[in-house]
């Protein structure tokens, strides 16, 4: 058991070393991407300034400007954003280089390369998050509650739980039609104009704003807001993370078994190596 567990360990690290070191290559696009970063900040700061005290009832139960609001979400949206994305350009790289076959035929199993294969980007998104709150706090004194830290670290565990399934369904539906972008353009819209990302939910028609309710991102930006910005606890978001978990809970073996019918088919079909 222990000799598994260490032998997973290593192969873990093995994937997160390789794909850290193609990333830190491009030296240059860590600074390009860094910037970008503190330029959408200093925008969000000054759209937030423009709203001034106007959205005040819609972020009432926040507590803060529309500025802490907004940044909150949009760093949290970049979770989704990876989660889309990663699996499926991993399959397609891997398609494209004459790997994907060699992996997939290889002693490691199929969960465990799809984890495997996500933990660098991750890393790197939870790195950009960051970025954005230390650029708010540094630049225009944003304010975070170090109590709820440690929720919000939960809430972002349960957040990658409930949408790296849904990056995995995507890399299956690329993998089988061999074109994905649909599925995720559907995702992403859903989750931009309804999940409360850019302004409250509360401030759409009633039927969005309960739509709203069943999509895992409105849990997420609201127990993360409340966790950063208001120091809540775990016991005090209940309401969101529960929904999370649940989401998490069926989402995720429901994507592997879709991934592994995918598998299965393009094998069958010999077309697991054509883009």
């Amino acid at each position: 058991m222990l000799q598994t567990s260490l032998s997973s360990l290593r192969t873990a690290l093995a994937f997160l070393k390789r794909d850290f070191l193609i990333a830190a290559s491009y030296r240059t696009a860590f600074a390009a991407d860094a910037l970008g970063i503190v330029f959408k900040v200093i925008t969000f700061y000054y759209i937030g300034a423009v709203f001034g005290e106007g959205v005040a009832p819609s972020l009432k139960a926040y507590g803060h400007d529309y500025f802490a609001f907004l940044i909150i979400g949009i760093a949290l949206l970049d979770f989704v954003h990876t989660s889309l994305d990663t699996f499926s350009v991993s399959i397609r790289d891997s398609q494209m280089t004459g790997t994907l076959e060699v992996v997939l035929l290889s002693p490691i199993q199929l969960p465990h390369m799809v984890v495997y294969s996500s933990l660098w980007p991750y890393v790197f998104t939870a790195l950009r998050f960051l970025t954005y709150v230390g650029a708010g706090v540094v630049l225009f004194g944003l304010k975070i509650s170090g109590f709820g830290i440690l929720t919000a670290l939960v809430v972002l565990l349960l957040t990658i739980l409930c949408f790296a399934p849904l990056g995995i369904i995507s890399a299956a539906v690329i993998m089988l039609f061999k074109k994905g972008v649909w599925f995720q353009t559907i995702i992403n819209g859903t989750s931009v104009l309804l999940a409360g990302v850019a302004y409250p939910v509360d401030v759409l028609p009633r039927w969005a704003s309960r739509v709203s309710y069943y999509l895992p991102l409105t849990h997420s930006v609201t127990a993360m807001r409340q966790a950063l910005l208001n120091g809540k606890s775990p016991a005090e978001l209940t309401t969101d993370l529960v929904p999370l978990t649940l989401f998490a809970a069926v989402l995720m073996p429901l994507s592997l078994w879709i991934f592994k019918l995918s598998v299965d088919r393009v094998k069958q079909l010999g077309t697991l190596t054509q883009y």
